[in-house]
Formats: structure tokens, sequence, C-alpha cells
């Protein structure tokens, strides 16, 4: 018995002293897990974006763990939907990963205290000087403390066919385009063959609700004051009427838009010179450059009357509350944010967050005209294409993304649809 209670105070002891060292070691910036010579295994998992994509993030990880070799990097690529699915059932385990990749649906661990504050490292270790500090407030959940550590920006452009356009007389977009201009020249740029249309001027790529909410903020709209954890979305506004109704004409009422069976039948897209022009991500640039026998330009997207927003977004890096080496993920993140910056500028893949880095970004051999002003001039009036709340994606999924479908079937008036898009959203996120 007495052995049993000596080994129980034992025990007790080396309890006490590794919550203690635990507590030294945090994740708060002030201190780290082991040893300066400890050898540790970071897990980490993220998506895949196709093989080029793939490549440079492996590079990235291998470049990292040959500087650091006392810190391995050991990176899982997998389908989008699985990483969120895996990373999940890691948090839940007892040895969770130490690092994803962020996106929206994320924001639920979060909210469960399951991703680390990195403010503390933040202001220990980055000189918020070398950034564009406004560009990352999204990432304050809390309003306060950064919670992803942003490594790039990702945003829309205008891209378009320039053979097509010299064969129709059209002059090339500038950054002079507003919404009109644009359906103009689509107009010019449609073709029709007897009863059927063989090219279309555009298509409906803004379809997803941070293109359509752009045009709507251009004119003043806005879903929410706040795009972290709104009480209540405003859809049914007239600014988001305007908008919608405009991309639904182009396909109802003024045909230089394919709906979705036109689209089917017409056996190709932009890449294959089936479409004259389309608003797309930046990370189209990848397909884009490969294709050798396309001509094509890009333009920034163009106003509404004299008013510019591009939605933008944000690549990074998110460490777990539960990582047993806090520091040393802090430290693959930093790297990240800094010393691999100006490799990031010079693989043109995605926009460098650093300052310097971002000054040394040249425009490659292969970048059409107008690749400078669409690329960075976003920085000016660029506006987050994200909402962060719980039920966000219940909301997309059950309620946005089947409501607009119907709007671009023409099954719905624009008016009825905002009207039951409104009500059904804010039944969603009122949810508990």
């Amino acid at each position: 018995m007495v052995r049993k209670r000596k080994l129980a105070l034992v025990l007790a002891v080396v309890l006490a002293l590794s919550t203690v060292l635990y507590g030294c070691s945090g994740g708060n910036g002030d201190g780290g897990s082991g040893s300066k010579d400890e050898k540790v295994t970071l897990n980490f998992i993220r998506w895949s974006n196709g093989p080029a994509l793939d490549d440079e993030e492996k590079d990235k990880v291998k470049r990292f763990n040959d500087a650091h070799p006392n810190i391995q990097v050991k990176m899982t690529l997998l389908p989008w939907d699985e990483t969120f699915k895996k990373i999940e059932m890691s948090l839940a385990s007892n040895s969770p990963v130490d690092l994803f990749y962020w996106d929206v649906p994320a924001y639920a661990w979060y909210k469960k205290g399951l991703m680390k504050n990195l403010q503390p490292y933040f202001d220990r270790d980055l000189k918020m000087a070398d950034f564009d500090e406004k560009l990352f407030e999204p990432f304050k959940f809390d309003g306060s403390n950064m919670y992803v550590a942003p490594e790039n920006y990702q945003t829309l452009v205008l891209y378009y066919n320039k053979d097509m356009f010299d064969k129709a007389g059209v002059a090339y977009p500038d950054t002079n385009w507003n919404w009109d201009d644009f359906l103009d020249a689509a107009k010019k740029l449609t073709i029709k063959e007897g009863d059927k249309t063989v090219q279309f001027g555009t298509t409906m790529s803004l379809g997803a609700w941070w293109g359509w909410m752009a045009l709507s903020q251009e004119q003043g709209g806005a879903l929410a004051p706040n795009i972290h954890d709104p009480e209540k979305l405003s859809f049914n506004t007239p600014e988001t009427k305007n908008a919608l109704q405009y991309l639904q004409d182009l396909i109802y009422k003024h045909h230089v838009a394919p709906d979705a069976a036109q689209a089917s039948a017409l056996g190709g897209d932009f890449l294959t010179g089936k479409i004259a022009m389309y608003v797309g991500g930046d990370w189209d640039l990848g397909s884009l450059k490969e294709k050798k026998d396309l001509k094509w330009g890009m333009a920034t997207m163009p106003k509404w009357g004299d008013q510019r927003v591009v939605p933008y977004w944000m690549g990074g890096y998110a460490m777990t509350e539960k990582t047993k080496h806090p520091d040393q993920a802090w430290e693959f993140i930093k790297w990240t944010m800094t010393d691999n910056q100006e490799t990031l500028a010079k693989q043109q893949s995605w926009i460098p967050v650093n300052k310097t880095a971002l000054s040394k970004v040249e425009t490659p051999a292969w970048a059409p005209e107008g690749y400078q002003d669409a690329r960075f001039d976003w920085m000016k009036y660029g506006n987050i294409g994200d909402i962060y709340h719980l039920r966000w994606r219940e909301a997309q999924d059950k309620a946005i993304s089947p409501i607009v479908d119907q709007i671009f079937a023409n099954k719905i008036t624009v008016d009825d649809a905002l009207k039951k898009m409104e009500e059904q959203v804010n039944e969603i996120i009122a949810k508990k």
C-alpha cells in the first residue's frame, strides 16, 4: 500500500511538472516544445490543386525541410472534400495534425477553440510594415488576433480571346470598361448559324455568390455590416437585384451567354474557342499559359458605373491548438510568409503577401497584355470574398446555390428568388 502511495506521489509530481512545462510551451510565442536539437516531424494536410501547383507545394516543403534539419514537415495532399474530413477526424484524436491549409470550412474549428491564436507569434517575429495589414483584417476572427497566417492572395480577372475580338472588330477590354461596355462587346462577339449559337460572347462564370455580390457591392450593396458571425444577411436589396438581373439577362434577354443546356451542347469553352470572354480566378493562369495555340489577354473586372469592386481571397496556414510542437509549426509558417515569398514571386502562381517580394514580381514572358493591371490593381478596391459563420457552408449548399441555379435556369424571377433566399438563409444561420 505504501509503495503504491509513494508511486502515486511520484506520478503526481511528474504530472505537475509536465503541466508546468507544457504551460511554458503552450504556443504563446514565448516558448517551444523540446530542445533546439530535438528532431520534430510536423504533420501537415492540405488539398491538391493539380499537378503543377502540387509540385510547387512539394518543392516548398522540401526546401524548408532541407534548410531546417531538425524540423521535417510531412505533407499529405488530398482532394478538397477529403481534406476537411481528415482534419476533423485528426482534431478529435489524441494526436491532431500540426498544420493545415486554411479554407472557410475550418472556421468551425476556430469557433470550437481548435485553432491556435497566432497573434503572439506575429507580434514577436514579424514586421507588419512588410505587409498590407488592412488586407489581413478578415483573418482576425475575433477582431484582434490573427488565426490564419496569409501566404498569398488570389483574385478575379477578365480573360478574353484576342482572335475573336480582332475578327469582330471589337476593341480589347481596358481599365475603363464598365458592365455596359462588357455587354456591348458580348453582343458583337456572339455568333449564330441559323437558330443555333455557335459562339457566345461570355459565360455565366459569375454565378457563385461572391461573383454577383461584387456587382452588388459596386453599387454600394452589402450582405452584412460585418463578415464575422453576422446575425442577419441582406439579399433582397435593390443593388443585389440589379446585379442578378444583369446576369440573368445575359442569358435570356440578350442571348450572349449560354444556359446550362446550351453550354452542354456548345461542345467547348473559352479554352477551345467557343466563348469570347469570361471572368475567372487568377488561378486559371496555370492552364491558360499552357495553351500555346490560344491568343488571349487579361483585363481588370469591369466597373458598375464608375465604381469597381473585385473579390480577393487569401491562402495561408493554420496551426491546431493541441499541436505538440507549436514553435516548430510557427517556424514553418513564418518561413512561408518571409523567406519563401521571393520564390513565390518568381513562380507567379500566387500573389505574394510580402511587400518586398511583391515589388519584385516581374511580368513573365508568357503573360499577355493587361497582366499587371488585372493581377495587382485589385489591392486598391479589393473586398474579401468570404463570410465567416458556422452555418455559411450549409446556407450556400441548401439555399443560395439551389436558388441561384433556378435564376439561371429562368425558373424564378430575381425578385422572388431574393425574397426566398433572404428568408431561407437567415433561418439557417439563426439555428443554434
